[in-house]
C-alpha cells in the first residue's frame, strides 16, 4: 500500500516551507523551481517550461528547449551531463529526454514514467538511473532502453548517489527509507528501517563506508553503506530537505527552520549559525568558503569556521543550489525576471539571464 498520494506530498513540501516562513517571511510556493549545472563554458538552466544553454561569460542564450513553450512540458530536476555527452532533463510531463548539449536538439526521450520528475537521474558508466514520482526508480542504458525498474512504497524525489566499488545505487525515498540496489540487476541489497520521515535530499557518500542523508523528522542519519544499519541519529533544528555536502569529515547543511550546520561525522555539531531564512537544498563547497541560498532571497559565502564573509539580497525566492562557474557564483531565482544571475565571490552582480519571450 503507498504511503502518501501525489496531492499528500505536494501539499507535505509546501507546508514544510509555510511552517518555517517565521524564519523568514512569507511563502510564495512556485509552480516549478530551478535547476543548474555547469559544464565548461556553459550553464543549463531547467526552469518552467525550458531548458535553457546559457553562455557563462556574459549570460547570452546558446539555445532552448522545446524551441516554442508547450504548456504541457514544464521542468524541476536539475539537468545533468552524461559521460558520453548526453545532457539528460527529467520533465514534469512524466517524460525524459536526452539533448544534445551543444545543440538543444533531442536524442531520444523515454516515456514509462507514470508521474513527475523531481530528483534529477544518475548517470554512470553503466547507465541511467532515473527516480520518479510514481514510486519507481528507472534504469535505462544510455540509449533510454529500460533495464529494470525498483518500486519503493513512497515518492522518490531525491537523486541517487552511488559507490563505484559496490556497484549499488543508494536511494533515498518518500516512504522514510534508504535503499541499496545492485546497479546490474535491480534487486535490494538492503533497506533501512522506518526513519521517521521522508527524504528529499540526495545522501552523502563517505570513502569510509558511510552515507549521510537528513530527513523530515528533523534528523541527521548516518548509515553504513554496506549493511544499511543506522550508526546514528541527530536532532536539528527542522526538517531537513537538501542532502549534506561532505568535506574533509564534516557535513555542512541547512534546515527548513533557518539553522545551517558543520557536523562532525559523529554527530556532533561543530557550529551552527541562524541565517535569513529556510535553507532547501545542498550548499556549495568551493576551496575558498561556502555558498548557499536561503527562502528569503539570499545568497551567504561563508567561511569554513561559521563566519560569515558576506551576504547578499537577490530578491525573490532562492531555492536551488548555487552553482561554481569559474570565477562566477550562479543563482536561479523563482518569482524575478531574472531567471539566473552571475555573481563574482564578492557577491557583485556580473550579469543576470532574463529570456527573450518568443
Amino acid at each position: 500500500m503507498k504511503l502518501f498520494s501525489s496531492k499528500t506530498l505536494i501539499l507535505m513540501i509546501f507546508l514544510a516551507i509555510s511552517l518555517s516562513a517565521c524564519a523568514g517571511g512569507g511563502v510564495t510556493a512556485a509552480s516549478s523551481w530551478p535547476g543548474i549545472i555547469v559544464e565548461g563554458e556553459t550553464a543549463y538552466l531547467s526552469y518552467n517550461q525550458h531548458v535553457y544553454a546559457i553562455n557563462i561569460s556574459d549570460g547570452k542564450e546558446k539555445w532552448r528547449f522545446p524551441s516554442e513553450a508547450n504548456s504541457k512540458i514544464s521542468f524541476y530536476a536539475a539537468p545533468i551531463l552524461t559521460s558520453d555527452g548526453q545532457l539528460l532533463a527529467g520533465g514534469y510531463d512524466h517524460v525524459l529526454y536526452s539533448l544534445d548539449p551543444e545543440k538543444g536538439t533531442e536524442n531520444w526521450s523515454f516515456k514509462e514514467a507514470k508521474n513527475r520528475y523531481v530528483g534529477s537521474p544518475l548517470a554512470s558508466e553503466t547507465g541511467i538511473f532515473a527516480p520518479t514520482a510514481d514510486d519507481h526508480l528507472y534504469a535505462l542504458d544510455l540509449k533510454g532502453q529500460l533495464s529494470w525498474s525498483f518500486q519503493t512504497q513512497g515518492a522518490q524525489w531525491a537523486a541517487p548517489v552511488t559507490d563505484p566499488g559496490c556497484k549499488c545505487v543508494y536511494l533515498a525515498s518518500m516512504d522514510h527509507r534508504l535503499y541499496a540496489i545492485d546497479s546490474q540487476t535491480g534487486k535490494a541489497k538492503w533497506q533501512t528501517n522506518d526513519l521517521g520521515g521522508s527524504m528529499v535530499g540526495t545522501p552523502a557518500y563517505s570513502p569510509d563506508g558511510m552515507l549521510y542523508i537528513g530527513t523530515f523528522n528533523s534528523e541527521m542519519v548516518a548509515v553504513n553503506a554496506e549493511s544499511g544499519g543506522i550508526l546514528w541519529q541527530k536532532p536539528t533544528d527542522g526538517w531537513v530537505w537538501g542532502g549534506p555536502a561532505l568535506k574533509e569529515g564534516k557535513l555542512y547543511f541547512g534546515d527548513l527552520s533557518g539553522s545551517f550546520y558543520a557536523m562532525e561525522t559523529n554527530g556532533s555539531i561543530d557550529w551552527k549559525i541562524k541565517p535569513d531564512g529556510p535553507i532547501a537544498q545542498t550548499p556549495l563547497l568551493a576551496e575558498e568558503a561556502i555558498y548557499f541560498t536561503t527562502q528569503a532571497g539570499s545568497i551567504y559565502a561563508i567561511d569554513y569556521a561559521g563566519k560569515i564573509r558576506w551576504n547578499q539580497t537577490i530578491g525573490g525566492k532562492l531555492y536551488t543550489r548555487p552553482a561554481l562557474a569559474g570565477d562566477k557564483i550562479l543563482v536561479a531565482p523563482t518569482g524575478l525576471d531574472a531567471y539566473l544571475i552571475a555573481l563574482d565571490t564578492n557577491g557583485t552582480q556580473v550579469w543576470q539571464f532574463i529570456p527573450e519571450k518568443k
